[in-house]
């Protein structure tokens, strides 16, 4: 979702705050595209980059993170 906020679900940090985030990794094919990116808060963005961890759309659009068991 690209709504002007972190794409994490029931984050609002503003898009000022945040960073783009590739939701396909390089090293499995990801691309520098608008489509594949997301904008995340620093908290959610080192969340995404954690071993183990699964990123989900969920309601309109926003991203899920659960932990990969």
């Amino acid at each position: 979702t690209q709504d002007g906020v972190c794409a994490a679900h029931g984050c609002d940090r503003p898009a000022a705050w945040c960073d783009a985030h590739h939701l396909t990794p390089w090293a499995h094919g990801g691309h520098t595209t608008v489509g594949d990116g997301v904008l995340l808060c620093p908290r959610h963005h080192t969340l995404a980059h954690l071993p183990g961890m699964t990123l989900t759309p969920g309601p309109a659009g926003k991203l899920r993170f659960t932990r990969r068991t």
